[in-house]
């Protein structure tokens, strides 16, 4: 009988965390789903088309070189937030001083708003005026470079600022969970003869694998989302080369009026974060046993 109790307590606990998560997440999904079944422009009637719209994805060119940069952005948002972020709080770990001050200076930009921090870059990146990147690259010697127009820095460009501004988040995770293994076995390790980075890699990584698995979930879906950087400083161009399925699916539902479209593309879009948590989960569980 006390199980039983316990089993209901924690249902009426989980119950509106349940309800809540269904509405917010659950319920646009199954309504995307339905829309990218049909044609329809948001006010005439809705004809159902079954799975055309998917089969129309196959043939559009912009929508395979969206997916195509969409994966690009993941890598180079992944690498820059996971890669500094761990760096960061692994030195920050052999700190006495300053702790406090680098965190915040990492974090703050993580609660400016994305529309802010694009808009800052923007300048940064600026051609003519020249904006402070080729500021520092004239100093060097080098020529200025059209960061937003070159079709070979504009993806890097526009991925490395929502990269940057989360950095702070997943030092403060990192960290965290850094300083959370036992010193009594960091201790042990070092008058046994181990390196620092022996302990870093046989012992502070293996520790917090659970850590680092979510932080990689966190950042590949919040890159799956990537929409107000790209949108904002250069609407998906130059000829589509800073497009991906965020921006695309906007453009096709609010600015073509193809709901139907757009939906499959947004569905396309769960489809990839779905496998995208599974993969690093399966990872993360071969590398554990």
């Amino acid at each position: 009988m006390k199980i039983l109790r316990d089993k209901k307590a924690i249902a009426i606990f989980l119950l509106p965390a349940f309800i809540v998560y269904s509405l917010i997440v659950m319920v646009p999904i199954i309504v995307s789903i339905y829309y990218s079944l049909l044609d329809w422009n948001g006010i005439g009637k809705k004809t159902f088309i079954g799975l055309n719209n998917y089969i129309k994805l196959i043939g559009d060119n912009v929508f395979k070189q969206a997916f195509v940069n969409n994966i690009l952005y993941i890598i180079i948002v992944m690498v820059l937030q996971l890669g500094f972020g761990f760096t960061i709080a692994v030195l920050l770990t052999y700190l006495k001083k300053g702790r406090g001050f680098i965190q915040t200076v990492y974090y703050i930009p993580s609660v400016i708003t994305v529309i802010a921090i694009s808009q800052l870059f923007t300048g940064f990146y600026s051609y003519e005026p020249m904006g402070l990147f080729n500021i520092f690259r004239k100093l060097l010697g080098l020529k200025p470079i059209a960061f937003l127009s070159e079709y070979k820095t504009v993806l890097w460009a526009v991925a490395s600022v929502e990269g940057w501004q989360y950095i702070g988040i997943y030092m403060i995770i990192f960290y965290s969970a850094l300083v959370s293994v036992s010193p009594d076995i960091l201790e042990a390790a070092r008058i046994d003869g181990a390196s620092e980075l022996q302990i870093l890699f046989n012992i502070r990584i293996p520790a917090i694998s659970n850590v680092i698995m979510l932080s990689c979930i966190l950042s590949l879906v919040g890159a799956l989302r990537g929409f107000a950087a790209p949108m904002n400083m250069t609407k998906g161009g130059p000829n589509h080369r800073s497009e991906i399925l965020a921006t695309y699916m906007y453009k096709k539902a609010f600015t073509s009026r193809d709901y139907g479209y757009g939906s499959a593309i947004a569905v396309v879009i769960v489809i990839l974060s779905i496998i995208g948590v599974l993969l690093i989960s399966k990872y993360m569980d071969n590398e554990g046993e």
